[in-house]
């Protein structure tokens, strides 16, 4: 029953992610270069331009590009602390 649960709950952040024009998919840090990757393997390079939000605590969560490239995990100091979480991803208006 918790997989069911889990998976509509998945769902409801994809059609969410969909209305609010986010893009969805899973972080990944490389290099000093963080990464959105999409369900379909692409890859979308993220910098200052965007506003991410990571999926943590039952919420998604505003971050700065700063904060991906730079928060690392306090008991594995090498590990970046948002490496492979689930993120969404827009373009910020330009003003």
């Amino acid at each position: 029953m918790d997989t069911l649960s889990d998976h509509i709950k998945q769902t409801v952040r994809k059609i969410d992610a969909f209305l609010d024009n986010y893009t969805l998919g899973t972080l990944i840090i490389e290099n000093g270069q963080a990464f959105l990757e999409l369900e379909i393997g692409e890859l979308i390079e993220l910098n200052d331009s965007f506003i991410i939000q990571v999926f943590a605590g039952g919420q998604y969560q505003t971050i700065t590009y700063d904060q991906v490239i730079n928060t690392f995990c306090s008991d594995a100091p090498d590990w970046h602390l948002y490496a492979g979480a689930e993120c969404r991803i827009k373009r910020k208006a330009v003003a």
